[in-house]
């Protein structure tokens, strides 16, 4: 059964600080299928901390991925989120 990371790469920072990040925030075992309905259950409910006072949110499609958008004030930050199977990992416990 494989197992699937989902990634969530976002906008972290503000004016010229600002840049994008990549966070594995979690594993899923089973069927592509399944973690992307938990993919999109996280994209739905996630609260970015940019920007501080939103004006417009914004979830699209895009394939197997999703992109929220949120408006600022004056400045929009992206996060998208996508769903990768696991190959290697250095750090997984011993006999996983």
């Amino acid at each position: 059964m494989p197992t699937w990371g989902l990634v969530i790469e976002t906008t972290v920072g503000t004016g010229e600080h600002k840049h994008r990040d990549a966070y594995v925030v979690a594993h899923i075992s089973g069927s592509r299928a399944e973690a992307l309905t938990e993919l999109e259950r996280r994209a739905r409910n996630h609260s970015p901390e940019h920007p501080r006072r939103p004006k417009r949110r914004r979830l699209l499609r895009e394939g197997d991925a999703f992109l929220l958008v949120v408006d600022g004030a004056w400045q929009s930050f992206v996060t998208r989120f996508s769903v990768a199977e696991l190959l290697e990992d250095s750090g997984a416990p011993t006999g996983w």
